[in-house]
């Protein structure tokens, strides 16, 4: 009995099996050790990848805005194009330049004449007012002639001066609510002027002296 338990204190486990043991355990923890920095850099290549995708996303939003932005101008500059420039006709002595697709109030008128070099139309004699009276299609158009200044003395915008021809319809100029601004007004198949608001929306006549 002794002998057998001497046997086993003294027994040793073989120095090979040790040494499989403990290169084992080198492996794992050198895979545990290289996972860790894998693992990392998984972990930052996910991030950049999502980084990738917001910026992306965020560069897709823009294109879209650009072509958005792009299709407006595009759509701007064919209308710009489309419209037809303003062509002044000679009509008696002068060039006029009538406008029957622009309903706009006096003050719009004028700075659309001036834009086109010229003036409101001052019509400044029979012989004018009839030529231009037979170009027109509508009822209602401004002339350069207001009281703005002085209630009951006309003058043209251009000059400023006292107009030297009016010829009225009947029982015009009444300045009826505040009214100082002249257009031609068409009664009974005759054109005529008609004191009236500024603010009303009329067709207008622009007037040129030269094309130059």
């Amino acid at each position: 009995m002794h002998q057998l338990m001497d046997n086993e204190d003294h027994y040793q486990v073989p120095s090979d099996e040790v040494e499989v043991h403990l290169i084992s355990e080198s492996k794992e923890d050198s895979a545990e050790d290289s996972e860790k920095p894998l693992a990392e850099k998984i972990e930052k290549l996910n991030q950049k990848v999502d980084n990738f995708e917001d910026k992306f996303f965020k560069y897709d939003q823009i294109t879209n805005k650009l072509e958005e932005n792009y299709e407006e101008l595009r759509k701007t500059v064919a209308e710009i194009r489309a419209r037809e420039v303003p062509k002044f006709e000679k009509i008696g002595s002068k060039y006029y330049y009538i406008d029957d697709v622009d309903a706009v109030n006096w003050f719009d008128a004028a700075h659309k004449c001036r834009a086109m070099g010229a003036n409101l139309a001052g019509l400044q004699s029979q012989a004018d007012l009839s030529a231009v009276s037979e170009k027109l299609t509508h009822d209602h158009y401004w002339l350069d002639i207001n009281d703005l200044a002085e209630e009951g003395v006309f003058k043209l915008l251009s000059t400023g001066k006292e107009s030297t021809y009016l010829n009225w319809h009947y029982p015009e100029p009444n300045n009826k609510n505040v009214e100082n601004c002249v257009e031609l007004l068409k009664l009974d198949s005759l054109y005529a002027m008609n004191d009236n608001h500024c603010e009303y929306k009329f067709s207008f006549i622009c007037e040129k002296d030269t094309l130059e």
